[in-house]
């Protein structure tokens, strides 16, 4: 008589969540491979490689530490529990991308580059499958991370120790005498500075030696400097040049949360690593210690190399819905900042810019797409959704009660799914 293997039937059923199946990219990539991998990020004709999905950064994205300068955010206190209370029907849940033929959530996870894909509802596990990870690894957000200084940057506004509406160099000294004296906090956060040097709206900024932007990527150490420039970061900003009033256009732009994270130091006296680790991180009873990208130099890299477990990840998320007293004793998100989120972004302004664009290719049907403090789209029903480059994403549904988050190798518009996800829990319309 043929036994049968319990677990992996209510695995494939989606009762059990997914234990990650071989191959493990951190365990099982042969040894003479991650060398190569080790001699390839560490050419410096290649470092620029380390943003772009590959065979190579599917094993150094769970893996950043050993490519860049990083600090560690550690972990303190009693692990938070997440209940696990497995949907099956999440799995079955259909969606349709735009322009694309219907397909289930597990279709896609299966078929795309998704390496991790959770599901929180009500601060309990309903969805959890691992590809080429497990639970424990690590893995880069990428922009995803930008939520973490604009929060901080939010959090202390609200605590009246940053006023939103005065100059940025009224915080970052090395500012002063610069463009940078006339743009606001306000509006660095929310991508809408004004500023030359754009990260997309130039487009050969990744490619141009004349850019600002190329130019500040080199001063960090993500280009290789050919010119021999040896400029500063500082260098880069002081230079930067108003072209247009601020908050007249969405222009994405990742020099603008670099700056958020000079003025937290500025502000707080601490690196990005400890006041996000003592206002939150060791507050949310996470599971593992994160880590945090720096340049050689000790300047924040906190725009886009935060590092965590995807459980982690979740836990963060969790602190913007119903549900944070699941993961912490003290509201660390407060009602007045969710609500800023939601409703005091400017629309009219979306649209203007090659992300806003973008990204309202996903959502067609929506009308009145914004964004606001970080966050690269908030929904007319108070949905909220960030990205990364590569696919990683943080969408919360605080109507819902329920956050999706996850982890890829290569985007697919994973947003529209996790927004179907979001909605078949409910919530505003």
């Amino acid at each position: 008589m043929r036994l049968i293997n319990w677990a992996m039937l209510l695995t494939t059923l989606g009762i059990l969540p997914a234990v990650a199946q071989e191959p493990i990219v951190s365990r099982d990539t042969p040894i003479a491979e991650v060398r190569d991998i080790f001699d390839y990020f560490h050419t410096p004709a290649n470092v620029v490689q380390i943003q772009v999905a590959s065979d190579k950064t599917l094993y150094a994205w769970q893996n950043m530490s050993a490519f860049v300068y990083t600090m560690q955010i550690s972990r303190d206190g009693p692990i938070s529990q997440l209940p696990e209370k497995i949907d099956p029907k999440l799995g079955q849940l259909t969606f349709t991308r735009p322009g694309m033929s219907p397909e289930t959530v597990s279709q896609h996870f299966e078929s795309s580059t998704m390496d991790a894909l959770l599901v929180l509802h009500k601060g309990s596990v309903v969805y959890e499958h691992y590809k080429t990870m497990r639970p424990f690894d690590k893995h880069q957000w990428f922009s995803c991370s930008k939520v973490v200084p604009g929060t901080l940057v939010a959090l202390l506004a609200l605590e009246g120790k940053i006023d939103l509406k005065q100059p940025v160099s009224d915080y970052v000294p090395e500012l002063k005498g610069s463009e940078w004296d006339n743009v606001t906090v306000e509006e660095t956060l929310d991508m809408a500075t004004g500023l030359d040097s754009t990260e997309h709206e130039e487009h050969d900024a990744r490619t141009n030696p004349e850019r600002g932007w190329y130019r500040w990527a080199v001063s960090l150490g993500l280009f290789e400097d050919k010119d021999k420039l040896n400029l500063s970061p500082f260098d880069v900003l002081r230079n930067m040049k108003r072209v247009k009033p601020g908050h007249t256009v969405f222009e994405y732009n990742s020099i603008n949360t670099f700056v958020l994270e000079l003025i937290v130091d500025e502000v707080t006296g601490h690196t990005l690593n400890e006041e996000f680790g003592a206002r939150v991180w060791r507050k949310i009873g996470a599971q593992n210690d994160a880590f945090v990208g720096v340049t050689e130099h000790g300047l924040g890299n906190g725009w886009g190399f935060i590092n965590t477990t995807l459980r982690d990840m979740g836990r963060f998320a969790m602190l913007y819905t119903p549900s944070w007293g699941k993961v912490s004793k003290e509201q660390i998100i407060p009602p007045a900042l969710i609500d800023a989120i939601q409703h005091t972004g400017k629309p009219e302004i979306y649209g203007g810019g090659t992300v806003g664009t973008l990204l309202q290719s996903s959502f067609p049907d929506i009308a009145g797409l914004t964004n606001r403090y970080q966050w690269d789209i908030v929904f007319p029903d108070g949905d909220f959704y960030k990205g990364g480059v590569g696919g990683q994403g943080i969408y919360i549904s605080p109507s819902a009660d329920t956050v999706v988050v996850w982890f890829s190798t290569g985007k697919q518009q994973e947003e529209v799914m996790a927004r179907a996800i979001a909605k078949s829990f409910g919530g505003t319309e």
